[in-house]
């Protein structure tokens, strides 16, 4: 019994894209917090919002990428 389709590669392509584009927003957060904490001695952005961001940002491009994707095709 299957619950999800399998992925096409273009989708595997897209999901590729998604993660590198979720990383590097991570790790600019990341580097924003570094510094802040560094000169004002609190965090400017949560561990939490930070998870949150990622997430959102890594599955709301992956969306974008394959509605793009399926609308070339037709």
């Amino acid at each position: 019994m299957k619950f999800f389709k399998d992925a096409s590669k273009r989708e595997h392509q897209n999901w590729n894209k998604a993660v590198s584009v979720g990383f590097y927003i991570l790790l600019f957060l990341l580097f924003v917090n570094i510094l802040t904490y560094a000169y004002n001695g609190a965090e400017l952005v949560s561990s939490l919002s930070m998870f949150w961001t990622g997430i959102i940002v890594t599955f709301g491009y992956q969306f974008i990428l394959n509605r793009r994707s399926v609308s070339k095709q037709k």
